[in-house]
């Protein structure tokens, strides 16, 4: 019989990890997995807080750019020179010639004029919705496409006869439209198309007969205030937003406010809220200064905001404080104001 003894090594004896070395093994897990865990949290609550910044940047872009294009073509005439020395004639019109006779009209939300303005103006949601103390713009300009006159008018009465086809169809019944040959202008309300050949537009009678290559122009009326959608948020906050013609364009507007800058005689410019621009004054805006203060919908801010929001001609301040024009609540929304300032290319002097 073999004897395997001398092949054999001496077993070692074999210990697991003791209490406290066990211990330092969790604790640096924990500490570890904690780490982990803020830089999720972190990084998560920061692309939060990116996206409702982007959110902000977009509306407050979208919003000025759109005002801005309406107030650079405001009291625009259908012609390549500014500055027109003619006023349109309105009597063909369904139009109030001294609220429509200037490209611009502002007015401050309860303020002096809201009376009339409400008056003159035909959506209901705007006086009911309308936020108190924000201002209102209300444009007036010729509008494309044109289309030209191919022969002679007879006189004021006579047949708009055009260079199109679908006159009949772009031109509706019921709004209201310009012709102009550059010397004189008429607005006149589209009448009834029935029996009419397709490039013809009909109308109540005009100041005066217009050559051919005279042009036809829509005549628009645009009107943009801040109001309440009507709509909340997960907590139960109004949610507000900018409103074009009645219609819902830039949710997260929630107030708008203009200064309008007059030309003096001397030549300076004094910036003031519309309640100080006399109604001889309107055609002397050379300049507007525009203001949003704009809000994500969602809540990003753990902590209480207790910004002053300063916009033109007026500080949106924290809810509660005393003496405030205007305050926003504690809702933990992420808010943002933008302005710009917009030089007026036309205007229809008087």
């Amino acid at each position: 019989m073999v004897s395997l003894s001398g092949n054999l090594k001496p077993m070692r004896r074999q210990t697991g990890l003791s209490l406290v070395e066990l211990m330092i093994a969790l604790l640096l897990s924990t500490l570890i997995t904690l780490g982990i865990l803020t830089m999720y949290l972190d990084s998560t609550e920061t692309s939060r807080v990116s996206r409702a910044m982007a959110r902000v940047q977009e509306s407050g872009r979208i919003a000025l750019d759109l005002m801005a294009r309406d107030l650079r073509m405001m009291g625009f005439q259908g012609c390549a020179f500014p500055m027109q020395d003619f006023e349109p004639d309105f009597r063909a019109s369904t139009l109030d010639r001294d609220f429509f006779g200037t490209g611009l009209r502002g007015v401050r939300v309860d303020g002096d004029g809201w009376d009339d303005l409400v008056d003159d103006f035909a959506v209901g949601a705007m006086s009911d919705d309308a936020v108190t103390g924000s201002d209102v713009l209300q444009i007036r300009r010729a509008n494309g496409p044109a289309l030209t006159l191919d022969q002679d008018m007879a006189d004021g009465g006579s047949i708009i006869s055009t260079d199109s086809d679908q006159a009949v169809t772009e031109y509706r019944m019921g709004e209201n439209a310009l012709i102009t040959n550059c010397a004189a202008a008429d607005v006149f309300a589209v009448g009834d198309p029935d029996g009419l050949e397709d490039h013809h537009i009909n109308h109540q009678p005009l100041s005066q007969n217009y050559p051919e290559g005279a042009r036809v122009f829509h005549f628009n009326t645009t009107s943009y205030w801040v109001g309440d959608t009507g709509r909340n948020d997960r907590q139960g906050n109004a949610i507000f937003a900018l409103y074009q013609n009645g219609l819902e364009v830039v949710s997260g507007v929630e107030r708008l406010q203009v200064l309008y800058g007059v030309r003096e005689d001397n030549g300076d410019m004094r910036y003031v809220t519309a309640d100080n621009v006399d109604a001889s004054e309107w055609n002397s805006v050379d300049a507007i200064q525009l203001g949003l203060l704009v809000s994500d919908e969602e809540r990003v801010m753990e902590i209480a905001d207790s910004k002053d929001y300063v916009l033109p001609g007026m500080a949106v301040q924290p809810a509660g404080t005393a003496g405030a024009q205007a305050t926003y609540p504690a809702d933990g929304r992420l808010r943002t104001t933008f302005t710009m300032t917009v030089k007026v290319r036309n205007r229809i002097d008087q």
